[in-house]
């Protein structure tokens, strides 16, 4: 598992918490099931979905990003959790991979 990078004395603030996991698709069932929402976004990379069709590209011109597009998986995150949630959230994950 990847997770976002942070800079040392900064304070971060995201709109989304993507991770790029190993077995996502398991993970995401694995969370479902202990009442976590993870979410799936862009699951077709942008330059291949119909409004960018105009420009040309095939599956195979942007490798990264195609292959991200199978691994990243967007964390609960926002305002109104508390930090016990989050805390549960991070603790449902590494359980996850302690298996």
């Amino acid at each position: 598992m990847t997770l976002p990078p942070r800079k040392p004395n900064v304070r971060q603030v995201y709109h989304t918490y993507v991770i790029q996991a190993r077995d996502r698709d398991r993970l995401l069932a694995f969370l479902a099931e202990r009442g976590v929402e993870g979410k799936i976004h862009y699951p077709i990379p942008i330059h291949l979905q119909p409004a960018a069709q105009h420009l040309g590209y095939r599956p195979g011109s942007m490798p990264v990003t195609e292959a991200q597009c199978g691994t990243i998986l967007t964390l609960p995150v926002h305002q109104d959790l508390t930090r016990p949630q989050l805390e549960y959230v991070a603790k449902t994950v590494r359980e996850f991979y302690k298996k």
